[in-house]
Formats: structure tokens, sequence, C-alpha cells
């Protein structure tokens, strides 16, 4: 075996994964399909098709897939839902053109915008009042920002958005058609919406024009496999397969178009309760939690240590706040350290866990047991002192004084944080995941800007992106 084949399995065997991607590293009912990587990893041959110009085996295999989702057309991504979201986005609008985006896009949307030279004008959700995470936006919001940037000519919105938030696609959609324009949805949380009465409906059912779907986040598929679905008439086909063959690898892999295949014939083989099965495991769980001390849960079922009702619709993610909502981190590398659970983030006020339908009652009753005995350990891991929440800064407008691309293509100098408040960044400063930039080009450098960069860095969060401003 090669070796970076030894670590990642060495680092797949010793922990228990509430995060993507979706297939949870079990095989469930496609094991013979794992089993048979390497001797089917084929290139373009005669008879193989070919991603960018699908005639045959391929073209039949995004068919199965336009027919599982309810969809015009289907495209198969193998760059992830980044290479969705660019060619989305560029094949809606010319260069130089107006799109409107929620401003906690993912950093493809933003990386689009700069590539075409689009204006971008943003729609500032709101944030959880219980686990301060961004939320989505409403149809009166996006209404009222067409009404004042009339020059729109397509809409970008997040729904689910990574902590499992969800918009009202259909009213947005209602929205945005009225202006005869496009609704591009990042649906990259989403790919198991719509398959079953107890989750909510898939943006596609919802009347989007172009969805970008991550199976691998949410069902059993590969890394990097997903989808890009495109409805109505608004955008053009051949616009979306043009900008696909710009965004997508040459040398697609086979491997992970014939993920794709195997799970959509998964998904369409599965019948209504084995989705009711994983949704009444993921309700025994939150039951389960529920009479946890100094660990509070936000989800679809429950909303512990508040008095409001949860605004998660769907059972695939978990938000676990410390009662000392400082303690996030802490909280994650203790239960990494003592019981092996890994979460997919980790921030100062929460953890957040991902859940499929891969995920076995097995390994739920291992998480509910690792998150008690952290309850009764809590003074092992949590930090004495103030238990407000780390301010997340709000979906304020910081002063654009300059075009993303044109902040982007000019020339621009290393700066120090003391020295940086009141410049126009040059970059994009990102805090991974999920991926949504903190600083944008073209933005004045704002203190609530900084802050919530350096105080991300100091919890050990991955900082993607560098310090730079415009030189003026």
């Amino acid at each position: 075996m090669g070796k970076l084949f030894d670590e990642i399995e060495k680092l797949s065997g010793d922990s228990y994964p509430f995060h993507m991607p979706g297939h949870k590293r079990e095989a469930l009912g496609n094991g013979a399909f794992f089993e048979a990587l390497y001797s089917n990893d084929l290139t373009e041959i005669t008879g193989s098709d070919d991603l960018h110009k699908p005639e045959g085996i391929i073209k039949d295999a995004m068919d199965r897939a336009a027919a599982l989702y309810g969809s015009k057309h289907t495209f198969f991504l193998i760059n992830g839902s980044t290479a969705g979201i660019l060619a989305g986005i560029s094949a809606a609008l010319r260069s130089g053109e107006t799109l409107l985006m929620m401003r906690g896009s993912h950093m493809s949307a933003y990386h689009a915008a700069v590539l075409r030279h689009l204006k971008v004008r943003f729609i500032y959700g709101e944030t959880s009042a219980i686990s301060k995470a961004a939320k989505g936006v409403s149809a009166e919001e996006v209404e009222r920002a067409l009404d004042s940037y009339p020059e729109t000519r397509a809409v970008f919105i997040t729904s689910p958005t990574y902590e499992g938030y969800s918009c009202d696609i259909r009213a947005i959609a209602d929205v945005v058609h009225k202006r005869n324009i496009p609704l591009i949805v990042d649906a990259a949380h989403g790919a198991h919406f719509g398959f079953s009465p107890d989750f909510p409906e898939s943006a596609v059912q919802a009347g989007a024009d172009i969805v970008i779907m991550s199976l691998h986040k949410t069902l059993p598929s590969l890394t990097q496999t997903a989808l890009l679905h495109l409805n109505g008439d608004l955008v053009k086909e051949e616009n979306v397969q043009k900008y696909l063959t710009v965004y997508q690898s040459s040398s697609p892999s086979y491997i992970l178009m014939a993920s794709i295949d195997e799970c959509v014939r998964l998904v369409s083989d599965m019948r209504e309760s084995d989705w009711r099965d994983f949704y009444e495991r993921r309700r025994e769980l939150s039951d389960k939690l529920s009479d946890l001390k100094h660990i509070y849960i936000e989800d679809h079922f429950s909303c512990s240590g508040a008095e409001v009702k949860t605004d998660i619709p769907e059972p695939g993610k978990m938000i676990v706040m410390p009662e000392n909502r400082r303690d996030g981190v802490r909280l994650a590398n203790y239960l990494r350290s003592r019981y092996h659970i890994e979460s997919e983030l980790a921030v100062p006020a929460y953890l957040l866990l991902i859940f499929t339908v891969s995920d076995s009652r097995k390994n739920l009753e291992v998480l509910s047991d690792a998150l008690h005995r952290a309850d009764e350990e809590y003074k092992e891991w949590m930090t004495e002192g103030d238990k407000a929440p780390v301010e997340v800064r709000k979906n304020t407008e910081n002063p654009a004084v300059m075009e993303m691309w044109e902040a982007f293509d000019a020339e621009g100098e290393s700066v120090d944080p003391e020295n940086a408040c009141g410049r126009i960044s040059a970059s994009f400063v990102t805090v991974y995941p999920p991926g949504r930039p903190a600083l944008i080009p073209g933005e004045k450098i704002s203190s609530e800007a900084l802050l919530e960069v350096m105080e991300a860095e100091e919890e050990g969060c991955e900082i993607r992106g560098h310090l730079r401003a415009v030189v003026e």
C-alpha cells in the first residue's frame, strides 16, 4: 500500500465519524463497488463516454440522477460543489453584471464573482438566538434587496446552511422569478432533502433554476462527488456545460462518476421505511441527550437550555453547546482524545455534528455515552468564569469602496492587524470550515472582522488567506 493510504487508513480506523463524507466509511449495501475501485479506474477510452461531451453511459447515468431528483437536466460534478457553483454563476451572468448573494456564501461563489468581474450586492441574514450560528434569509429580505438593486441579473443563496438552517426556497423563487431572473441555490448540504416527508423538500422541487448538491456531504458517496441540477429556461444548458468544461478536470475520475451513479442507485432503491428508521434513530439520540446538565443541544428535535423553538428543519445536523459558551473547542478536543469522537466543526460557541442514513444505532449510542461522560466530567475540560458565548460578528454591511474583482486584482501589501482598520482589503480571509469569508476584497477592514479572525485563530481554527490591503 502507498504511504498516503497507510496514513489515511490509520486515521480512518480509530474514530467515530460524526462529520462528512456521508458514507461514514461504511459500505451500506455497496461493498462490491468499494472493493472494485482500482480495477475500474478508467479514462476516456472506446465506450467509456466523455464527461465534457456526454453521449453514452455517462449521459445515461446523468439522466438517472435527473429522474431521481426531478430536474430538467443534471450534470455530474467530480470537482465538488465548488465547480458547480463556479459554473452555475458563470453560466447565469455575463461579465460585469450584478449578482445578489448572501454575505455568508461559500468562497467559491466569491471566486466566481471575481473571475467573471461581477458587481456583488449582499443580503444580510440573521444569526440563531441560541447557537449564534448564521441562518438563512427570508423572501421578504430578498425582495427588499431586489428593490434596492433592480439591476440584479441573478440571486444566489445557501440553503440549507452549514449548520442546518433552511430558507423558504419556494417563496424566494416566486419573488425572484417575478423579475424574470434565475435563482441559484447552494444546496451542498441538502442532497438528502425531498426523499421523505420527514425532510424538507429539495430546492429542485421548490423551483430553483440551478441547484448544486454535494452527494458526499450527506449521502453515501465519495468525497468530491456532487450534482448540478438545471430547471426552467432562464439559464441555457449549453452555457452550463461550457463553464463546467472550464472548471472541471479534463481528466475526470471514473471512480468518482461511478460513485455518483452508485449513490443514485442506492437512494433510488431505498424505501420510505429506511428514511423513517434513520429519523427515529436520530430522535432517540436527542431524547437520550435531554438530561445533559452542562451541555446543551440544538437540533431538529430539541433545543435544550432555551425557551424557543428550534429552527433546524431536518435531523442531519446537531449543534452541541457547552454551558460555558467559550469552550466549544475544548469540548471537541476532550471528546476526540478521550472517546474518539470527531466532530465536523468546533468553534468557541459550539460543535457541529453531521448525521446521515449511514449512521448506525450503535454509533449513535457511542456518541450518547461519550456526551454523557463528558457532561459528568465537565470540570476536566470546562473553564470557569464568563459563560457568555463569544460574540459572533453580525451580518452588518462593511463599506465597500471598490468592486471585489478590482480590489482582488489591485496591487496589495501585507498589513499587521493593528494597522489594518480602515484600509481596503485586497484579499479574502476565511475561517475554515465551512469557508465563509470574514474579509473580502473591496471592503474597508473593520475591527469586528479582525476580531472574528483573531479569536478563531486563537481557538485553533484554520485561517485561509493573508491580511492584505490595497496599496493606495
